[in-house]
């Protein structure tokens, strides 16, 4: 794979420093920066139009699933990003999470102190953070922000969690639709460089925060004195 010519003016150093050990994987990355959420964001853009408490009706109606007649006057984005986001992909088993679901509560004081401690100090000394800062959401609700945190990840690994009607399924979904939000705000604002950070709340820095959490779990799990 060739290196990229479309790269946020602030990546540009580590990037290529990254491609001299893992090319591909350094394109992939910066690929991402310019990447969000395709569906959540066509919804988003189309709902502006609907105002606040007729947007936040339909998507209550869509997450408990009333029917077409409360759905009458969705647009067709809106249509197409619950459908995708209420159909598992090919891959997924379900049966399969159930391991994951007893390491969590048998460790998860473990599991959150290291998240705390771990991932959200290490994502917000980095650009992931920008976009909280911004809109206040680090240091005029940081506290906050951290109980919304260890609330998702406590819906998303209670059984049964992440099916379709399950708490934490529909508080990750509240969450892609949040962050879209932030993306057309933040994307229409003279605060935002998208030339210098890529697309706010990038697929590239979910990526990272997922594995970061993932991989610093699993290491103060198994070195729970570091």
């Amino acid at each position: 794979m060739q290196a990229l010519v479309d790269i946020p003016i602030d990546y540009t150093q580590g990037y290529e420093k990254a491609r001299t050990v893992m090319p591909d994987i350094a394109d992939k990355y910066i690929a991402h920066t310019l990447i969000g959420d395709p569906l959540a964001e066509a919804m988003t853009e189309d709902l502006a139009d609907f105002g606040p408490k007729k947007s936040r009706l339909l998507i209550q109606a869509a997450m408990n699933e009333e029917g077409d007649e409360a759905l009458r006057d969705a647009p067709t984005s809106f249509r197409e990003f619950f459908r995708e986001a209420e159909t598992p992909p090919d891959w997924l088993d379900y049966s399969e999470f159930a391991p994951a679901v007893r390491m969590f509560y048998r460790n998860s004081q473990v599991i959150l102190a290291a998240f705390v401690a771990g991932v959200l100090i290490e994502g917000f000394t980095t650009n992931i953070a920008q976009s909280f800062y911004i809109t206040g959401r680090v240091r005029d609700q940081g506290v906050r922000r951290l109980g919304q945190n260890n609330r998702h990840m406590m819906e998303i690994f209670l059984p049964g969690g992440l099916y379709r009607y399950g708490d934490g399924w529909k508080l990750s979904v509240r969450i892609r639709i949040v962050h879209a939000r932030l993306r057309y705000l933040l994307s229409n604002s003279e605060e935002w460089k998208t030339e210098e950070l890529g697309v706010p709340i990038s697929a590239a820095h979910l990526s990272y925060a997922d594995f970061r959490f993932f991989s610093k779990a699993a290491e103060t799990y198994e070195n729970p004195g570091r």
